[in-house]
């Protein structure tokens, strides 16, 4: 074979190559077009998982920022992964400030060795939570363990619900209980009391008509009035214990505040005391007795003026306000807060102010806030009282608004 078939039969293959690598490099476009579908369908669906996990996470965020119990989620060392925004509002932080830290910064009389060895052994784990004072709230804290899909623990989960209403209903009751034990023993006494005091003012009277001594008749005159001082004590006390049922009607209570009021103002004046009122935006009915509301009203107001003997400032105001009853459904009261920056009430009179016959004045009955409390314990309604911030006394009404939710016109202050 020459050179010159030995050159053609080098093309020939060579053109043979060609045509194979072509074929070769055709096949490998179409194997690459394919997976280029694949890959952009695999893309496609990978957006759209991402998109319905992104939207599925922003849904279950906003469940977190919508609730109305405070959510703080930590690690297994009790350090701050999540807070959400009811919890950020009980504790006064936000997110971004605590994460990382321990949850006992948010408490201060909670340490850390505390959040270990109680809170983190299952001691929340129950029915009963455990109760603690922040910010002024009483809060209810319940944990749970947080756990991966392998089922092993990675943190905590506490939920923080707001008692505090629920609390001051209690404490009512309490109170209400223990009133009518007291009711019923104090009633007794009282009559037994009577009788023989009127036998004394009787036969004083006789005496004091027979001494012919003008000494000896003063001397009988101060058992007189001892007497009659008494029996006004008494009077009081029956007064306390005596059960009325109040009239169910329809009270306009901006009306009766601003009446209130306006009857407080000589004595206010005189006393160097101004006076506020700021109501909610319309008039607001509830359902009682308007002379026992009155009553109530001027009695809370009275008791403010005393407490500012150096002059100071009563603000009274009202909201609409509700809270979860047990076995019931939302109910919506209205709030008639009594603020004085007085002289205040200690923390050891606080639990015995509504106690009868207890009073920090002298002169005084101390029954005034004991028939207060059972004036509104008949109308189905409560009081609570706390220290002012910074200095004072707050009392706060709750009032069930009325069924029919009829308004009247606004009336001017």
């Amino acid at each position: 074979m020459n050179d010159l078939e030995v050159l053609q039969q080098s093309f020939a293959n060579f053109n043979k190559a060609t045509s194979s690598l072509q074929q070769a490099y055709a096949d490998l476009e179409l194997k690459f077009a394919s997976i280029n579908r694949e890959l952009e369908i695999k893309n496609l669906e990978l957006e759209a998982t991402i998109a319905a996990k992104e939207d599925m996470k922003n849904y279950l965020q906003n469940i977190l920022e919508s609730l109305t119990n405070g959510v703080i989620v930590t690690d297994l060392a009790g350090n701050i992964e999540t807070v959400n925004r009811c919890a950020g509002v009980f504790t006064a932080v936000t997110e971004k400030e605590v994460k990382g830290k321990h949850i006992s910064l948010l408490f201060e009389d909670i340490t850390p060795v505390m959040w270990q060895n109680v809170f983190f052994s299952g001691y929340f784990q129950g029915e009963a939570g455990h109760k603690v004072k922040l910010q002024g709230r009483t809060l209810e804290i319940f944990g749970s363990p947080v756990s991966a899909r392998s089922g092993q623990t990675i943190g905590t989960v506490f939920i923080m619900r707001d008692i505090s209403r629920i609390e001051k209903l209690e404490d009512m009751a309490k109170r209400t209980e223990k009133f009518a034990s007291m009711g019923e023993m104090a009633a007794n006494i009282a009559h037994e009391i009577r009788n023989p005091l009127g036998s004394i003012e009787l036969f004083a009277s006789v005496l004091m008509k027979e001494m012919p001594e003008e000494r000896d008749r003063e001397r009988v005159a101060k058992i007189l009035t001892s007497v009659k001082n008494m029996d006004n004590k008494i009077s009081n006390l029956l007064l306390f214990t005596k059960t009325n049922i109040p009239r169910s009607e329809c009270v306009n209570v901006h009306a009766l505040l601003k009446e209130t009021l306006s009857f407080s103002k000589p004595l206010a004046k005189q006393g160097d005391v101004s006076l506020a009122f700021s109501p909610v935006e319309k008039d607001v009915l509830v359902s009682g007795d308007e002379e026992m509301l009155k009553q109530v009203f001027l009695n809370l107001a009275l008791n403010a003026l005393q407490a500012m003997p150096e002059g100071g400032c009563l603000y009274v105001s009202t909201k609409i306000t509700s809270f979860d009853q047990p076995r019931a459904s939302v109910t919506p009261f209205l709030e008639i807060i009594f603020a004085d920056n007085g002289v205040g009430i200690s923390e050891e009179n606080l639990p015995k102010i509504f106690d009868p016959f207890f009073s920090t004045r002298e002169g005084t009955s101390g029954l005034g806030l004991a028939i207060v409390h059972n004036i509104l314990d008949m109308h189905k309604g409560a009081i609570h009282v706390e220290r002012g911030r910074p200095a004072g006394t707050v009392f706060t009404v709750l009032l069930p608004l009325w069924e029919k939710k009829d308004e009247l016109g606004a009336q001017p202050v």
